[in-house]
């Protein structure tokens, strides 16, 4: 199958080329594949397409041989997700408006990669979907910037992560996580990740008197089209209801994320995740995501 559908195997050298030519979201970025592959025993393999004029329009990189890297069959069985990065959904290096066969499994392909491979569907998977932040309407960001106000006016300000360094970040983190859910949080994974890979940490942080109370801890990485923004987790004190903090640390890091894309002049897509609590769908659209057929 895949001889005839026209993948070869190629080195992650090849492979990065394909991800130069047509972007990738987290799980696909060679960086990151390059960090678990480092980690874990995963077989991991890598294939491209070129069309008849032997130009390169795609690539992929498969987990003991079968499965697309990124796929949570592979991830829970091997505790990859020991690593909080987002593996809800894939977004693999293909041409936009080239048509393949993709001879690999998964059930988690992005939207986006939809149209361009021939063997894939959400019909038998329509309960697997993800969240994507869609725009901001003019009264939902004139109520954000008015609540965001009265934070400010009741002693509230907002810092960006890059004021922190990755261990003071993350004992805040620590700290606030288990105010709101009663559990520790191991943040080890985290600060190994972050501190190898340049340009993950992003995002705003809420302080009252100037004593961080909610981060919604997020992850950023970007191809030459896109910035991927994964929304991971939530940690907040909860003696502040009446200031809607959890809500107000989303609006932060969608105002913070749209203003970097604009910086950068890059479409930005930030993911929630999927659609695990109703919060969620106030500031998202539910997107499919398909499974590939492989015989």
């Amino acid at each position: 199958m895949r001889f005839l559908s026209g993948w070869k195997e190629s080195s992650f050298e090849t492979y990065k080329q394909a991800y130069t030519l047509w972007g990738g979201n987290t799980v696909s970025n060679p960086e990151i594949l390059n960090f678990l592959h480092q980690r874990f025993d995963l077989h991991e393999r890598f294939y491209i397409k070129r069309n008849k004029k032997e130009e390169l329009i795609g690539g992929v990189c498969v987990w003991n041989n079968t499965y697309i890297a990124g796929d949570p069959a592979i991830v829970h069985s091997k505790n990859i997700d020991r690593y909080p990065l987002s593996f809800d959904e894939i977004i693999l290096p293909i041409k936009p408006d080239t048509r393949v066969i993709l001879p690999f499994h998964s059930k988690f392909l992005s939207q986006i990669n939809s149209q361009s491979v021939r063997n894939c569907s959400h019909l038998l998977d329509a309960r697997r979907k993800i969240c994507i932040v869609r725009s901001v309407s003019a009264k939902t960001r004139s109520s954000r910037n008015r609540d965001l106000k009265k934070f400010i006016n009741a002693g509230g300000s907002i810092h960006d992560t890059s004021e922190y360094s990755i261990e003071s970040l993350f004992s805040h983190y620590q700290q606030l996580f288990y105010q709101r859910r009663g559990v520790r949080v191991n943040t080890d994974c985290l600060q190994e990740l972050m501190g190898e890979i340049d340009g993950l940490k992003f995002g705003k942080i809420l302080a009252m008197c100037d004593e961080p109370c909610a981060i919604q801890l997020m992850l950023r990485t970007q191809d030459n089209q896109r910035v991927y923004l994964d929304g991971i987790n939530t940690g907040m004190i909860m003696q502040y209801p009446h200031l809607s903090i959890g809500t107000l640390a989303a609006w932060v890091n969608i105002c913070a994320g749209i203003a970097y894309g604009k910086s950068v002049n890059k479409n930005v897509r930030i993911s929630f995740g999927r659609p695990t609590a109703e919060y969620k769908d106030y500031w998202c659209k539910q997107e499919n995501l398909y499974r590939c057929f492989s015989f």
